[in-house]
């Protein structure tokens, strides 16, 4: 008997087990279907009227086009900003991030006494919620916490900082936040990389006299590019969406020199109750991401779906 006619061949209950299979995926499907695709559409639906809580019911709402999305990019100052800001901080968290992870893992690759220690030390943080995290950071860096104590006995009082009352050390502190929580991701996923380089290529290169520099920035590098790119990608699509530590720390403050696209979408919708604004603000971000993650990937895209060919 083939492999097609079992398949297909009946059960004691007159049943296929194709037919089984469909039974047992679509309830899961249509959970799918309910918790994720239709609050997408409603929300996609509400991106183009002029809907408020406080103004009835969603489906009474005037419809206005592409008048939030129009607004938002063309007359929305505090929206672009945010959106910059979220962009530069991005930029700087995964720089520091990626040199950072990279140099813990080219150290963990050679031996030293207490290595299992450290390897779970250094994976500690990326454990802990973002909100624990940004709790921990805002005491941190209070006017009279650990990180001005130690300023003032190395430097003298001069040296201590009223961190959240400007914008400099406020963002400076969000980044240090950022870094320290998502560090050992970068560590983690590069180490992993590394551990995989074949030896073949790297024996070669030594036989043919290349240095350990040239080793590692012309052989080893250039394998790695995959996994670099893969985890700019993870953590791209995370740092964009940055929210719980610059919530406890500065509330977006003072001002508005820390709101991050995320925070001033949660103020749209929660604090000023515009919650149609708030959803096509939320599409956009949506559509800037998608397009990111597309550009980041298109280097190695092919190289990662060749196993499907």
């Amino acid at each position: 008997m083939t492999q097609a006619a079992i398949s297909t061949s009946p059960t004691r209950k007159g049943l296929s087990n194709k037919t089984i299979a469909r039974i047992f995926t679509v309830p899961g499907q249509v959970v799918s279907l309910l918790v994720l695709v239709m609050p997408l559409l409603v929300a996609l639906y509400m991106s183009f009227t002029d809907w408020s809580p406080t103004r009835g019911s969603l489906f009474d709402a005037g419809f206005v086009g592409f008048d939030n999305y129009s607004e938002l990019l063309i007359w929305d100052t505090r929206f672009i900003y945010a959106v910059i800001r979220t962009f530069l901080i991005s930029t700087i968290c995964l720089s520091l991030e990626f040199s950072f992870g990279l140099g813990l893992a080219v150290l963990f690759m050679r031996k030293f006494r207490g290595k299992s220690f450290f390897f779970s030390a250094f994976l500690t943080p990326m454990m802990i919620l973002p909100v624990v995290v940004g709790y921990i950071f805002w005491m941190l860096f209070q006017s009279n916490g650990p990180i001005n104590q130690v300023l003032e006995l190395a430097f003298g009082a001069e040296a201590m900082m009223e961190w959240f009352k400007s914008a400099p050390p406020a963002i400076f502190a969000v980044i240090i936040t950022e870094v320290w929580h998502w560090t050992p991701l970068f560590f983690l996923i590069l180490l992993s990389g590394l551990n995989s380089v074949p030896e073949n290529p790297v024996r070669a290169a030594v036989i043919l006299g290349a240095n350990p520099r040239q080793v590692f920035w012309r052989v080893v590098m250039p394998t790695l590019k995959p996994v670099i790119i893969v985890a700019f990608v993870i953590r791209a699509m995370e740092v964009i969406k940055l929210f719980d530590e610059v919530f406890m720390l500065t509330r977006g403050g003072p001002g508005s020199s820390t709101e991050t696209i995320s925070l001033y979408i949660y103020k749209l919708a929660f604090n000023d109750f515009q919650l149609a604004y708030g959803a096509a603000a939320a599409f956009l971000v949506l559509v800037g991401s998608l397009l990111l993650v597309h550009m980041l990937l298109a280097p190695v895209r092919d190289q990662l779906l060749e196993g499907d060919k």
